[in-house]
């Protein structure tokens, strides 16, 4: 069997699955995109067994036809074409001779019909939700999951679904991310998912490129699954309970300050050149209706001030500067909310002044 396609028809899509594929897959065709055309549409699949990625995309071809290739190989040399260049693809048993321009390949094939594929979900609830509204809540909560910790729940972004909001939540032991909407779901009962980074390293790509308005998202009691206008993700979710995140939101405001949130963010970037890379801590001074901000290394030492208003008690707390920018980054408003622990243990509590859909938690440090 033999089919043409150009590098535009096929480098979008290619690019879209490549990143599930494993360079050191435990089964040989798990390195491989299953290619599929039928009816006018090419659709490319990949899967690590726990996440598969599929996407679809309209051409003019009207051949009908499936193989399975090596996907790092394909795009590293289809990568270094035109984008008009055609790509004849010559489809044998165990073989796909592939010939561009002047140059010809052989790669080793496996049987399409042995391509692995997770299982259908059945009995899914379907929540719908705004691209961009699912989008934020990703990229301004999923920098606090864990990495590679033993307990396997914190390495993932933790989904709680109701009849009337969204919630999601990150956290990595030290630091918490929370963003919740407000928004009408057609659900029997509240879900909870955890799903894994890898899966939400993949997610952001697909809303990045995805234009359509609205995403369906499909929680079983094993799968997530979402569906976008061409591309669908199914990840396997994380299995364990994720921790009460609601037990370490502080609940006594009185030392809350208001701060200009640059302000805040320069100071902390200016002290970061002299923090100590091992321990990685800043210590805040708060004194006098100003933040002295202190950090030191072996290389010297650097001291910031910013003035505030109406706090005049003395309180001296370190944290990690790198938690603290990284909030600082996420949040939009021109000011913030910072609620400072008064004893040890205690957490220390940012929001956007304005923005009731975000919320960041930071554990001190013990000095």
């Amino acid at each position: 069997m033999n089919i043409q396609l150009t590098v535009k028809e096929l480098l979008e899509p290619l690019q879209t699955v490549i990143g599930v594929v494993e360079k050191k897959a435990t089964l040989p065709i798990l390195s491989h995109v299953l290619i599929q055309l039928k009816n006018g549409e090419l659709t490319l699949t990949t899967t690590d067994m726990e996440i598969e990625l599929r996407t679809l995309k309209k051409i003019q071809a009207q051949e009908e036809v499936s193989f399975t290739i090596y996907a790092k190989d394909l795009i590293d040399i289809i990568n270094k074409l035109k984008e008009d260049t055609i790509i004849k693809f010559i489809i044998e048993d165990a073989k796909i001779y592939i010939k561009a321009n002047k140059n010809s390949f052989e790669l080793n094939a496996f049987n399409a019909q042995d391509f692995p594929s997770l299982p259908k979900i059945k009995d899914s609830e379907i929540i719908h939700i705004k691209r961009l509204a699912l989008k934020e809540l990703i990229e301004k909560t999923s920098f606090s999951m864990g990495n590679q910790d033993i307990r396997a729940y914190l390495n993932g972004l933790y989904f709680e679904v109701d009849k009337d909001n969204i919630v999601v939540v990150a956290t990595d032991g030290h630091r918490l991310a929370i963003g919740e909407i407000q928004q009408p779901n057609d659900l029997s009962s509240k879900k909870t998912v955890i799903l894994p980074k890898k899966a939400i390293l993949e997610l952001i790509k697909i809303l990045n490129k995805d234009v359509n308005a609205e995403v369906d998202i499909h929680l079983s009691e094993n799968y997530f699954h979402l569906t976008s206008d061409t591309t669908t993700i199914i990840s396997r979710l994380i299995d364990g309970n994720f921790p009460n995140y609601t037990q370490v939101i502080p609940t006594d405001y009185e030392n809350t300050i208001e701060i200009n949130r640059q302000n805040f963010l320069d100071s902390l970037k200016q002290a970061l050149i002299f923090v100590e890379e091992r321990t990685k801590g800043v210590k805040l001074a708060f004194k006098d209706n100003q933040i002295n901000i202190f950090s030191h290394s072996e290389r010297g030492q650097a001291k910031t001030k910013i003035d505030i208003d109406n706090f005049d008690k003395e309180i001296e707390v370190t944290f990690n500067v790198h938690y603290l920018i990284d909030i600082l980054e996420k949040l939009t408003t021109d000011n913030i909310n910072m609620t400072i622990p008064n004893g040890e243990n205690q957490s220390c509590l940012l929001s956007g002044i304005g923005d009731d859909i975000f919320q960041y938690v930071v554990m001190p440090m013990r000095v």
